[in-house]
């Protein structure tokens, strides 16, 4: 046991001792850490201020996303129409008002959430 470093040889055959490496600064490190604490307090300010407008756009994004779902309540409504129309034609006019009913309501949710949308883009930024 004590010719493999006292780890047996199965775990020395897996997991070979890797010689220790030097780790050495960057550049970029060695600005960064003789940096002064009012660029870091600005640095601070502006990566605030990216991320609330990155929330703001996923936000929007999101709220916009839900316009395309009421594209499929309309055709829904209106395929739902055709088939009724089409079994029983004679009440079709009596079935009309309520297809456009149910389209209209699908279009004031999209509506909404595109207001929701636009007031995440441009009031609450």
């Amino acid at each position: 046991n004590h010719f493999f470093g006292g780890r047996g040889w199965f775990l020395t055959f897996l997991f070979p001792k890797a010689p220790p490496v030097k780790m050495q600064r960057s550049a970029v490190s060695k600005l960064v850490r003789r940096a002064p604490l009012v660029r870091a307090t600005r640095n601070a300010a502006i990566a605030y201020e990216v991320t609330v407008n990155g929330a703001n756009l996923i936000g929007a994004g999101m709220a916009a996303s839900g316009v395309g779902v009421p594209a499929i309540g309309v055709a829904m409504c209106f395929s739902s129409y055709m088939l009724a129309a089409a079994r029983q034609p004679n009440m079709s006019a009596k079935l009309l008002p309520y297809c456009i009913l149910g389209f209209a309501l699908s279009e004031a949710l999209a509506l909404f959430t595109l207001l929701i949308a636009l007031l995440e883009l441009f009031v609450f930024s």
